[in-house]
C-alpha cells in the first residue's frame, strides 16, 4: 500500500489492547469484524468434545483474522487468546467492505495471505498423516524467528508452552518432551532458560524435515 492509503486505512482501525490470557472472543461469538495482530501474539484453538484443547495457529504481528465471517457470515467455530501483552487492530465489516472495493490492492493481499494459510495447513495435515513427531517437531523449530550465531549455530525461543506446541504438532507434551530430550543428547540442539533453544546442527535437524 501507499503511504497515503496505509493512513486511511489506519482511520478505519480500532486499537484493542488484550492482556496476556485475555480471550477476545469465543466460539459462537456474533465477530463482525476483522482482527488484525500490531504486537503481541493471539492463540487460535478449538475446544474438543473431551474437553482437550486443539491448537490451530499462532498469530503474530501483521497477521489476521476474521475474513471468513466477513466473507460468509458465519460465527467462529474457534476461540482467540492472546499469549501475551497484545495489541489489535479491528476493523468493522462495514468498513473493510468500503475499503476493499475502493483498494483492491487490500483484497488481493488478503486472498494471498489466506492461500497461503492454506497451503501451510494442507503441509500441516500432510504431515500429521504421514510424518512422523521428529518430523513435524524439526518442521517446527526450522521455522521458528532465529538468530544466527557466529560458531554456525541459530538461536530461537520456543516461544508457547509445552502444552500448546504439544497441541499445534497433534502430539502429546510427553511425546514432545521426549522429542526434546533426544535431540539435547545427541548433540543436535542445546536448551537455555525460559524456553530458548540453540540448534547446534543445523543440518541435523533439516534431515529430519518433512521437508528437506
Amino acid at each position: 500500500m501507499t503511504r497515503a492509503q496505509q493512513v486511511e486505512v489506519a482511520g478505519f482501525a480500532r486499537p484493542v489492547t488484550l492482556s496476556s490470557a485475555e480471550q477476545f472472543y469465543t466460539a459462537g461469538a456474533d465477530v463482525s469484524q476483522l482482527i488484525v495482530v500490531h504486537t503481541g501474539q493471539v492463540k487460535i484453538s478449538r475446544s474438543n468434545a473431551d474437553g482437550s484443547e486443539q491448537v490451530i495457529r499462532i498469530l503474530g504481528p501483521g497477521d489476521f483474522i476474521g475474513e471468513s465471517a466477513f466473507l460468509t457470515g458465519a460465527r467462529p467455530d474457534h476461540q482467540a487468546e492472546a499469549l501475551v501483552d497484545t495489541e489489535l487492530c479491528v476493523f468493522r465489516h462495514a468498513d473493510l467492505s468500503r475499503l476493499l472495493a475502493k483498494h483492491p490492492n487490500i483484497a488481493m493481499r488478503m486472498l494471498e495471505e489466506v492461500s497461503n494459510r492454506l497451503e501451510a495447513t494442507e503441509k500441516r495435515l500432510a504431515s500429521v498423516i504421514s510424518g512422523s513427531v521428529s518430523s513435524r517437531f524439526a518442521d517446527y523449530l526450522l521455522s521458528l524467528p532465529a538468530r544466527p550465531r557466529p560458531d554456525g549455530a541459530i538461536e530461537a525461543s520456543l516461544q508457547l508452552s509445552k502444552k500448546d506446541i504439544a497441541s499445534l504438532m497433534s502430539t502429546t507434551p510427553e511425546s514432545l518432551s521426549r522429542q526434546l530430550r533426544r535431540l539435547t543428547d545427541a548433540g543436535v540442539i542445546a536448551q537455555r532458560s525460559r524456553g530458548r533453544i540453540v540448534i547446534m546442527d543445523v543440518a541435523a535437524l533439516s534431515s529430519l524435515s518433512m521437508h528437506s
